[in-house]
């Protein structure tokens, strides 16, 4: 834990025991430092963990006592492959306690996990372990951090490792063998930065990750971009880093791993009033945030050229998704830079931006909650779509209120399958030269895609009910969502 080259009579919090023992040589791997905090004054590092006592999460978090011990590796080495443990001993040197892994632990402006996805090459980082409730009088604790070819060891707050039983040992203890030969990992997610004239939002990160198993841009066959909440851009990448399928939000994650979809990814960022919309401001605040976001609009459309120039990705029908502040900035995107996405999922947005004519062309989907504070908003952005022939469904969640939703991941996920299926419709349709406006004749909208005019089901907003299309008129006109398959509509049923 750092404490900013201040001892501990300056700080007064922390109580920091520092080891005297050095680590078992290895070449590879190395143990820097451990040391013990009872205390500490800096929120943003170390482990802290809400009350059990606390269960509404009212009072702040409570810091928990625990070691924190400084590594690293010899070049940048994947952290799934390696492992960090503690074994903690009584006075005479008889197990107490076994910790396998690190805790999951503040880290500054990293923000929260247990072990970074990358090691860099020859760069100490912290890792934090809880220290036992009931430590004995004279207690000592080995660390181990290494891999399965070689390891090594350091005890705390001293003493001589050959007195110590762990699994570990004969492996700390090698001296001699073949030597291991290591490649260096390669961070999977490429970083491009683009300046912007806003200054709300000076510049944009973009982050660019290929497929699994993926070295070609050609070999791509399409781009989920993802408008992201974190809280800075490090986070962003530590979660592009470590994304496997099955780990991730919503499935969205192995959805873009099946098609074999790069991921685009960016941080939100509030350059509105998140909780109105166009239609509850005035047409100079509407004006203002428009130039606003169109600086940065520009930027993301330059950076993505960019890198697909760079890297020959894809630059067209993008599959575009966001939650909370991060869709009230993905839809911005959208309607001003059409031309780039096939589909769009929003989930509880809380403020809407008007609708354009230009973007009636783009697959949209927006869920929100029924008890959301942004309902009603969601409400009247899907009417005014509605207006301008916008292929659309809406889906309003019972009971749901500001938070993500099963329900809704399951029917983003269809509706994306659906959306991929109409990329050679949209191309069709492209090369038609209709343009912007398509399907309104004499002030009736209608949309471009056959299977949103006709769709399968419709569904009813107020009823959350389902009919087939022949029963379209079970449910009042400004009530309707199309529902253009049967997946789909399955899909918007569930609750």
């Amino acid at each position: 834990m750092r404490n900013d080259g201040l001892s501990i009579l300056e700080t007064g919090m922390f109580l920091s025991l520092f080891v005297g023992t050095v680590a078992q040589a290895g070449d590879f791997f190395a143990i820097r430092s451990i040391e013990v905090h009872q205390k500490s004054a800096k929120k943003d590092l170390g482990i802290w963990k809400w009350s059990e006592n606390d269960p509404e999460h009212k009072k702040p978090k409570v810091f928990v006592p625990c070691l924190e011990i400084r590594v690293e590796t010899a070049q940048q080495t994947e952290a799934k492959t390696l492992y960090a443990r503690v074994r903690f001993y009584d006075a005479n040197k008889q197990l107490i306690e076994n910790q396998d892994a690190p805790s999951v632990a503040e880290h500054g402006k990293e923000g929260s996990y247990a072990l970074p996805v990358l090691f860099p090459k020859s760069k100490a980082l912290n890792l934090f372990f809880t220290l036992p409730e009931k430590l004995p009088k004279g207690w000592s604790a080995v660390v181990i951090f290494g891999d399965e070819h070689e390891a090594v060891a350091m005890v705390h707050p001293h003493g001589n490792l050959s007195a110590y039983d762990f699994p570990e040992k004969e492996l700390v203890e090698k001296k001699t063998g073949e030597k291991v030969e290591r490649k260096a990992a390669m961070d999977p997610v490429i970083a491009h930065v683009v300046k912007t004239q806003n200054p709300g939002q000076p510049q944009i990160t973009l982050f660019l990750r290929p497929p699994q198993g993926v070295t070609d841009g050609s070999q791509v066959k399409g781009v989920l971009a993802m408008c992201m909440l974190a809280n800075n851009v490090e986070d962003i990448r530590r979660q592009l880093q470590g994304i496997e399928p099955g780990k991730e939000v919503g499935g969205i994650i192995g959805f873009a791993e099946k098609h074999k979809l790069a991921i685009l990814a960016w941080g939100s960022c509030g350059l509105w009033n998140p909780n109105a919309g166009y239609d509850e401001q005035t047409r100079q605040v509407n004006r203002e945030m428009d130039k606003s976001f169109d600086e940065v609009a520009k930027a993301w459309e330059l950076g993505v050229k960019q890198l697909g120039q760079k890297y020959g990705t894809p630059q067209r029908n993008f599959m575009l998704w966001g939650m909370c502040g991060a869709a009230q900035w993905a839809h911005r995107l959208a309607l001003r830079k059409p031309d780039y996405f096939l589909a769009v999922h929003v989930h509880i947005p809380g403020s809407f931006d008007q609708p354009t004519v230009e973007a009636n062309k783009v697959l949209w989907l927006l869920t929100t909650g029924e008890l959301y504070g942004g309902y009603e908003r969601a409400k009247r952005f899907y009417a005014d779509c509605r207006k301008l022939g916008y292929p659309m469904v809406f889906k309003a969640i019972v009971g749901l209120g500001h938070a993500g939703s099963p329900a809704a991941d399951q029917l983003g996920l269809e509706f994306f399958e659906y959306a991929l299926n109409m990329c050679d419709q949209r191309e069709t349709f492209e090369k038609s030269g209709k343009g912007a406006g398509c399907g309104l004749q004499q002030g009736t909208p209608q949309p471009w895609l056959k299977s949103f005019r006709e769709p399968a089901f419709v569904g009813d907003i107020l009823n959350q009910e389902v009919f087939p299309f022949e029963q379209q008129e079970m449910v009042p006109v400004g009530l309707r969502v199309p529902l253009p398959t049967k997946e789909i509509a399955d899909a918007w049923n569930l609750q």
